[in-house]
Order: C-alpha cells, then structure tokens, then sequence
C-alpha cells in the first residue's frame, strides 16, 4: 500500500514538472498607436479564461503556454490577437476602434447592430456632445448627419432648439420631433438635462425605424440614452469649464450722424413737394424742410450750432457742426448688450461589476448671456442604478432632478409692445436720441449720483434701457424624474420587463412692471404670477424572446403601454405698488384678473416587434402598434401603425470575399406608417363654450364644434439605401426618402346656421381630415480618413440633403391664404405669395409693382363676359397708374397682382466636419450650410424706410437711393424701370415706395462655421505618475462665423422664412478641464 501511495505521489509530482516546464511567464507591454499605454487591457489565453489585466504603465506578467495565443482587448480598441511562438517578452500595439456595422445602436424599445438595421437611424456619442458648450444637448445634432435641420441660433440661455427631421408633414399640427428618455417619452425641456450625463442619442428619421412610437412618432423620434455604470473599478470624473457670451451676428449697417440727419432733411424736403396737402414748389419745399426738421421731426439737438444754423439750402450739415462732447450714450445696444459669461461643473463617479451598476452626477451650470437680464442657473442631479442578485432577475432605477432659474427680457422675443422690447429699440433709434438725459452743454445729467433715464417725448415717453433695470420677468422650473425597472429572464429565451416611469416639472413665472415708467406706470405697478404644473406617467411591460436556430436568428417582442399627461395652469394679475421696491405679490393692493383651468391626455398602446436574419446577411424586421387617443371620439380613437424594412449585408457575401477595398457594403429597404394626433387640442371632438364676463354677469358663447369622426394625422414614409466603408477609409451612405402626410387636420367653414364659433367673425368652422403634404428628398453622406498613421490621423466628412415639400392636397382643392404665404395645391407649406417689385421708375424715383388684371384698364373687354380685366379700376386707383412704353403699372401695392415668389425651405443643406490629430492633441471643426431658400427681410425693410411717422435709425443702403433723373434718360427709354432701384427718400411717399413686396425677399443661403475645437489628452505615463486615470483640456468656441447674403440678417431666425427683431446667435468661447481619478 505504500509503494502504491509513493508511486502515484511521483507521477502527480512528474506531471506537474512537466506542466511547469510547458508553462512559462512572459512579460509585454500594451501600448496604442501613440505609444501611451493601454491601462486596464484584458490579456486573455486564448481558449482559456485564464488572464490578467495590465498596469498603469500598460505592462502585464501571465505564465503561457510557449506555443499559446494571447487575445488582448480594450474599450474603444480592436481586440487583438497575438501568438506567443516562444518569446518571453511582447510589445503589442493595438488599433482604436472605428465605427464599425456591427456597433449597437439604440432604437426602438432596445438596441440592434448597425448590420441589422432596416431603416434610418443617426447616432451621436456622448464625447461629442460634452465637448460643445450649449445649454441644450440636442443643440450638438446640428451638422451631425443628413436629414437633421436644427435652429439654434436664438441666444437667449437655457432656450433649446427647435428640430425638424426631413420635412414639415403637418400644417396646423406640430412638427416637433418626439423626445425618448431612457425608453420613455418624454414632454419636459431638453435644457433640464446634463450634457455630461448623455451616453448617445439616436435619431428615427423614417417611419421604419419610428413606427413602434406610433401616434407621437411622424416627425421623427430623438432617443436620448444616459449614462451607465461600467467600470470594475469605482471611477470618478471632474469637467470644469469657463466661457464668455458675445453677439455671435454683426448688426446691420446703419448711417452714421451726419448722413442720417441728411437724409431725414432730404425725405422731409421731398413730402413737401409730393404730398398733395402741401404742394411746395421747391423753394417753399426746402423751406418747410428747414422749419420743421428739428421743431417737429428730430426734436433733439446734440450739435454744438443752434437748429438754424445746421443746414444748408442743399440739406448738408453745416461743416462746423459737431456734436457736443457729453454724447457718448447714443448707441442703446451698448447699454443693452454686455460681454457675458459661461461656467459648467460636474462631478460624476461610476462603477460597474457582475451584480450591480452605478452611475451618478452632480452638476451646476450658470450663464449669463450677452445682453443684461437674460440669465441661467440650473442644478442638476442623477443616480442612474441598477442590480442583478441572480441570472435571471435584475432590477434598477434613474433618478434625476434638476431645479432652474431663468431672467427673460420681457417681449425680447417679439410679443407684446415693441416699446418693451430692446433689440427692436436699439436697432430703430435714430443715432441722435441718447439714453440718458443732458444739459445743455451735453453732459448726462445726475440725480443721487446716478445717471437719469431720458424719457423725453420724442421717445413716447419710454426708454427700454431703464424699463428692462427697474422690471423683470423671473421663470423657476423644478423637475424631478423616476423610473424604475425589473427584468426578468426565463426559459432561457425569454424576458419580461416591467418599467414605470413619472415625471413632473413645475415653473412658476413672476413678472413686474415698475410704477415710474412703461406699461406699468398707468396702474402704479403691476405684478403678473403665472404657476405651470406638469405630469406624466407612464407604464409599459414588455416581452422579449429570442432564439438561434443555427444560422437564423429570430427575436420577438410584445409590450403594452399606458400614458397619462396632466397640465394645471393658474395665472393671477394685480395693481397698484403699496411699499416702493417690493415685488411681491402681497404689496400689491388691487386684484386685476385671476383664472385656472387643467387639461389631461392620455394614450394606451399596445404594440410588438418580430425581427429575423439569416446568417449575419440578411435581415428582416416588422413593427405594428395599436395606439388609442383621449384627443378622439371613442369610435375613431384607436389607429394602426406599422413598418416592415429588410437590408442585405452585400459584403458578407460570397462573392465579395475577394473585394479587398469593400469592407463592408449595405442594402437596405423600408416602408412604414406613423401618427400624429397633435394637430389638434386635448378635446378635438367634444362641442365647447367658451366663459367670458359682459356687464358684470357670467356668460358662454360656442366656441368649438362636435368633431365626432376626426382621425390621426398619418405619415407613411418608403425609405431606401446604400450604405458601406471602402478601402477601410472611406464611410459613405446614399438615402432616398418619400415621406407623405395624409389625413391632415383643418378648420373648415359651415353655414352659419350651425351655430358661429367666433367673437371676432361671422363664422363656423369645424375640424376636418383633409389635407395632405409630400417630402420627397435625398441624404448624401461620406467621410473620409485622409491621414491614418502613428501619430497622425486626419478625418474629412460632409453631407447634404437635398429635400423638396408639396402640399397635395387641401380643403375643397382650395387657396387658404397664411398672411404673406398661402397653402396651395402644388405648393410647399412655406412658399411666398408676394406683390411683385418691378423696380424703380427712373423718371420719378417711386416703386413700380405689376398691377392686378382687375385693375388693369388695358385688359379691359366688354365682349368678354368672363374677363376680369380692369373691372375693378376706378378713377381713385388709376391715380396710381403709370404707363411706361406701353405696359401699366401701379404705385400702390393694394392694385398690385400677387404670385408665387419663391419658398422658405432650402434646396440644399447639409455640414462640412474635419478632425485633425497629432499624438494626443487634435483639432476639429464643424461647418453648417444651406443653399436656397428666401427670408423676408422685415428688419432691413424698415431701416429702408424713412417713415413720416417718425425718425428712425436707417440703413446704409439708402445712400443709393434716386436722386434726380440720370442723365440721358427719357420717358421712352428701355431701361426707364431700374429691377435694382432705390426709390427717392420721401417721408410722404415712403409708404407706397417701400411697400411689402418680393423686393425685401432675400437669399437665405447661408455659411457657418458652427465649432470648433482644440483638445489635448495628456499622455496616461503621465497621468499615471499623478495618480490620475486621465487628465484633458479643451477650447473651443461655439459660432465663430457665419456668412449670409447680407450683414445682420440671421438666416437661421426661423424655418418659415420670417425675420425678427430678437436675439442672435451668440459666439461663446469656452475653456474646459476634465480630470479622472
């Protein structure tokens, strides 16, 4: 028996010598193409789980078998594979990862790999959003990929900006994007979020990719994923950044003194002579003008020289003039504008294991922007956790919250009086009216050591400046946001999900009118308290399977959903200021109005999902969801929607395997349809009052007629593709979409007799599905890496969607005029119907505009019963006729014909991007364009005005104007009409002569130059030896440049075409440290 233990002790002991002598260590070093070390890199045995990971310095130690194989991998690096072949020591160098077809994306209630997509989805990693410095996260999908327009140009912090994904489908109805948080639809701000906390976010740009959304989904779905917990080891990220605010667009050119006051003379001295109440030869004209262009129309006099001795007979400024030397408060924009300042920190830890996930962040962001009193501040928080106790079952939870404080400028944006507005102040100020008051000897005048506010009458009595100090307009937003999940996995195939989700946001807005000055002063103060709550909650379960069957894949989901919305709004108003500077509600003594009222909507869907492929090539994926809305009558509130969308993995066939330069070659085709119930209010079919007051006593008056048979608005969208990377380097994608909106919703008219829904007009309107919108158009997009060396690496990428928009259909096939635009068969939603500018009459200096047929004389047949030729013209409108070498024309544009004049949309748009890099320092830019398209130019239309009245700042421009009859012109002359005229200055005539026309209709085209950025990743060596795991800095500025048609003008205002008097882009320069440890 003890021989036998003895013997079989030497044999183990002989194998294990033996498995000794074949195991060996060896040593290596894992490195990028840099040469900085790979921290944390798996290196694994090949068929074995036997590994280590590396270093700080990237080196590891692993006793191998001689003749084994290493795989070593790393986040954000190719996995590797080595053969040892003996040696004892490696270096290895490993590739950074590109974006390859077989990256995850997130979509639709999940994720699918790129190869397996069948319709049109963009993606954009959280890096590239941190690294833009903008208040709003989805303000970084500007130039991010084909079909995405984004108007971000409004400058005022913490607004986010508007989006539209390949086209407008609805008329009356929104077409803003629905937002997806984490799987959930989301109605909050996107400015409530953390750039920081974003992992990625996906656009669904066709019906395909969108149609399990089904009833918010037709303008496309933006899907915002956050961050996850995914490090073995706690890891913990400080970014800190500072920036300044600045006017990211020149103003218009406007005249300087000495020209302005020249031409407010030269427009009075014209009146004269044109108006026919007046009648002056020119002799008496310029004596009218030298009477009264300082007496009634300047009313200012900052010159050093009295009011009669300003001008000579010929309108010049006398030479001697010179304006007192106090004057140094004349531009209002340099009281309203300021340099301002941006500052961002978040501290955010994560970490991640086999049981459990966390990731969490505190962040603050301050912005002060570039014009006083538009201010933000928001605080933000999020834990994002989840744990798996076992296999089959985990469970977690997201909560975040934020709390925000905003200062508006009170109608900044357009609405209400244009006194209380600054930017439409500034910009219309003739350059002689200061903003402060002055003596006579032009010093600004004090009262208790502060400068007094000019309040003259020449300025109505108001001045914005002081207005926007003493008043404000304060929003606070508070929102909180949880959800909660539980999967649970079972029959090894299955899973079944449980998520709920609740959202509420509150704001409360305070605005206060000063007693002393403006709106407020006729009531000794106001006091306006505006309180918005709002809930949602939703619920969903979901159903998972999925099975290999060898080469075929099949996976399957089903899932319910439920949506409730609530909508509370108070709003009170009182009067009269008791105790001086407190803003309170309680120190004002008279109520002037109160109101309350709710809205609730609710949605509940079912919906499901089968997707197949076969062998990694060819994938085929069908969606239907079943959606009923509280907006629609109970028999026609429930609708279908659904898509189905196949692609071909070409470059996995056979037949490609010897196609070196193709890497990876893709087909892909879909259709599908979605809906959109948002053309129409919470309670479109029910029949409503509407409470009002008269003489005391309560009353209702119909306001809303029973729409019992209305149905969603629907979308169907064919989308097909082809998608590769060749040479593996160039990334290229071509998309045709045909995207078509049908059964869109209109107010169409009754006979009165059903009852009048209107204080205002005699009329009965009831919603009806009529309409129907086309956007048809192209997505191009490439990107090329030019240079892909050691240390250098230079990536080159464009794209462009070229788009057309056509209504198809409307109420009764007919015109339903939209003040400057009308909606018309054939049309795009936004396409101009203009009077048209023929251009200046030589000979007299006015406006010529072609004349409507029905005013027209020369058209006129009285054998013709049908013709409409001249039957409107009278003696009065042929006052306004010209006739020149035998064609009439009108001065007055209330005779003029209208047509068609171009559309809003562009033909072309689309981003230029580079990225250059040396070692771990690298610049990037990213350019913005769009080609086509017309803006009407209201701003520059008015600075071409010189208005009776009143006197107002003027453009450059109008230095060109007419100014007598060129020589050798004559009333016969083929060129008497100048198309690229500038009418005479005539304050009188003004009206007529600068009319609204396709002559203030301008090229939108546009160039900008949107970011760009300079970064600089310290070496991990280095960072090492500072006990840090990563240590970067980064500039960059935000809107260096952007080039349009003309200077001032903000091609990016609006979608439709329109112009403002508002906020511009702003140029933000921001400087950022970002540490790991």
């Amino acid at each position: 028996m003890v021989k036998k233990l003895l013997l079989f002790v030497v044999v183990v002991l002989g194998f294990a010598a033996h498995a000794a002598a074949q195991n060996r260590p060896v040593s290596g070093t894992v490195t990028d193409s840099q040469g900085a070390p790979v921290i944390g890199a798996a290196v694994v045995i090949q068929g074995t789980t036997v590994g280590i990971a590396t270093d700080a310095n990237g080196k590891f130690t692993l006793s191998t078998p001689p003749r084994g194989t290493l795989i070593i991998s790393a986040l954000g690096y190719k996995a590797t594979a080595v053969a040892i072949d003996g040696r004892t020591q490696l270096d290895i160098v490993m590739e950074e990862e590109a974006t390859s077809i077989d990256d995850v994306v997130v979509v639709a209630y999940g994720t699918a790999s790129r190869a397996s997509l069948t319709g049109s989805v963009a993606s954009v990693k959280g890096d590239a959003i941190e690294k833009r410095p903008t208040t709003s996260a989805t303000a970084a999908l500007e130039g991010a990929a084909p079909g995405i327009q984004v108007n971000s140009s409004y400058g005022q912090p913490g607004n986010d900006p508007t989006i539209r994904i390949r086209g407008f489908g609805s008329v009356n109805g929104t077409n803003n994007p629905l937002y997806v948080i984490d799987g959930v639809p989301y109605g909050g701000n996107i400015s409530d979020l953390n750039s920081t906390d974003i992992e990625s976010i996906s656009v669904l740009k066709d019906a395909a990719s969108a149609a399990l959304y089904g009833n918010r989904a037709s303008n496309g779905v933006i899907l915002i994923t956050t961050r996850q917990g995914r490090k073995d080891k706690l890891t913990l990220n400080l970014t800190m950044k500072q920036g300044i605010y600045e006017r990211g667009i020149k103003e218009y050119d406007r005249l300087g003194i000495k020209d302005w006051m020249e031409v407010q003379w030269r427009g009075l001295k014209n009146s004269g002579m044109s108006d026919p109440a007046l009648g002056y030869n020119e002799a008496d004209a310029i004596a009218y003008a030298h009477e009264n262009i300082m007496a009634t129309r300047i009313q200012n006099n900052i010159f050093n020289l009295a009011d009669d001795q300003l001008y000579d007979d010929n309108g010049r400024l006398n030479p001697a003039a010179s304006v007192l030397p106090g004057y140094t408060d004349l531009d209002w924009f340099d009281e309203i504008e300021r340099l301002g300042h941006r500052q961002e920190y978040t501290v955010s830890a994560d970490v991640g294991g086999e049981k459990y996930s966390v990731f969490s962040s505190l962040g603050y962001l301050k912005e002060n922007g570039y014009t006083h009193h538009s201010d933000f501040k928001r605080f933000s928080g999020r834990a994002n956790l989840s744990y798996r106790p076992t296999k089959w079952f985990r469970t977690g939870m997201n909560l975040a919250a934020s709390s925000q404080e905003s200062s508006y400028i009170a109608n900044a944006d357009g609405g209400g009086t244009a006194f209380e507005n600054p930017f439409y102040i500034a910009r219309y100020m003739a350059p002689v009216y200061p903003v402060f008051k002055h003596d006579a000897e032009g010093a600004i005048l004090y009262e208790n050591g502060r400068p007094v506010y000019n309040d003259a009458d020449y300025l109505s009595n108001r001045n914005t400046v002081y207005e926007n100090m003493a008043n404000h307009d304060k929003l606070t937003r508070e929102t909180m946001n949880l959800q909660a999940f539980a999967t649970i996995t079972f029959l090894k195939d299955f899973q079944f999900t449980v998520k709920g989700d609740m959202s509420v946001r509150n704001s409360r807005e305070e605005e206060y009118d000063n007693p002393e000055i403006g709106d407020g002063k006729g009531n000794n103060g106001r006091w306006y308290f505006y309180n918005y709550r709002y809930k949602n909650y939703t619920f969903q379960q979901q159903l998972n399977w999925g099975h290999d069957f060898g080469q075929h894949h099949v996976d399957a989901m089903l899932a319910h959903e439920s949506y409730k919305y609530r909508y509370d709004y108070a709003y009170s108003a009182k009067k009269n200021i008791m105790l001086p500077g407190l803003t309170t509600g309680s120190n004002f003594s008279d109520l002037t109005s109160i109101s309350a009222y709710y809205n609730t909507y609710t949605t509940e869907s079912y919906l499901g999902r089968l997707r197949y492929n076969f062998d990694e090539r060819y994938f085929v994926e069908g969606s239907y969801r079943r959606d009923g809305s509280s907006r629609l009558h109970p028999d026609y509130r429930w609708g279908g929607f659904w898509s189905l969308g196949a692609s071909w993995m070409i470059s996995r066939e056979e037949f490609m395997r010897n196609v070196g330069w193709v890497n990876d070659l893709k087909f892909r085709v879909a259709y599908g349809e979605t809906g959109n119930d948002q053309g129409v209010g919470y309670y479109a079919y029910k029949p409503f009052y509407t409470s009002n007051k008269n003489q005391g006593m309560g009353a209702f008056y119909k306001g809303q007629l029973a729409a019992d048979d209305i149905q969603w608005e629907t979308t169907a969208t064919f989308d097909i593709a082809l998608e590769g990377r060749l040479w593996n380097r160039v990334n290229v994608s071509l998309d045709y979409f045909d995207k078509r909106s049908r059964d869109l919703l209109f107010d169409v008219q009754l006979p009165l007799s059903v009852g009048a829904t209107s204080t205002d007009d005699a009329i009965a309107t009831v919603t009806r599905n009529i309409g129907s919108v086309s956007n048809k158009g192209i997505e191009v997009a490439v990107d090329v890496d030019v240079l892909r060396k050691k240390d250098w690496r230079w990536n080159i990428g464009a794209n462009l969607t070229w788009i057309r928009n056509k209504i198809v259909k409307l109420p009764d096939h007919k015109d339903i005029p939209n003040g400057s635009r009308r909606y018309s068969e054939g049309h795009s939603i936004y396409e101009f119907y203009y009077y048209h500018f023929e251009g200046v009459d030589q000979m007299t200096g006015n406006s010529l505009y072609t004349i409507a047929d029905e005013y027209n004389i020369d058209l006129l047949d009285p054998n013709d019963k049908n013709s409409v030729g001249g039957t409107k013209a009278t003696k009065d409108t042929q006052e306004y006729d010209v006739v020149i070498n035998g064609k009439r024309y009108t001065r007055n544009t209330t005779y003029a014909s209208r047509d068609w004049r171009g559309s809003a949309l562009p033909t072309v748009y689309g981003s230029l991007s580079t990225s250059l890099s040396w070692k771990n320092l690298t610049l990037s830019a990213l350019c913005t364009y769009s080609i086509g398209g017309k803006i009407y130019a209201s701003s520059y239309a008015s600075l071409m005005s010189v208005r009776s009245s009143g006197a107002d700042a003027t453009h450059k421009d109008v230095l060109k104007s007419w100014n007598g009859i060129p020589e050798g012109m004559t009333e016969t002359s083929p060129d008497r009409i100048d198309p690229n005229g500038i009418p005479v200055v005539d304050t009188f005539l003004s009206t007529y002569n600068n009319a609204a026309s396709d002559r203030w209709l301008k090229d939108n085209s546009y160039f900008a130059i949107k970011n760009i950025s300079l970064s600089y990743q310290f070496p991990k060596r280095i960072c090492s030896k500072m006990g840090l795991g990563g240590l970067s800095v980064d500039f960059s500025v935000e809107n260096p440049a952007i080039f349009s048609a003309m200077k001032g003008l903000n091609p990016q205002y609006s979608f439709s075409g329109g112009d403002g008097n508002t906020f511009v882009s702003a140029r933000v320069y921001s400087i950022g440290l970002n540490i790991k440890l």
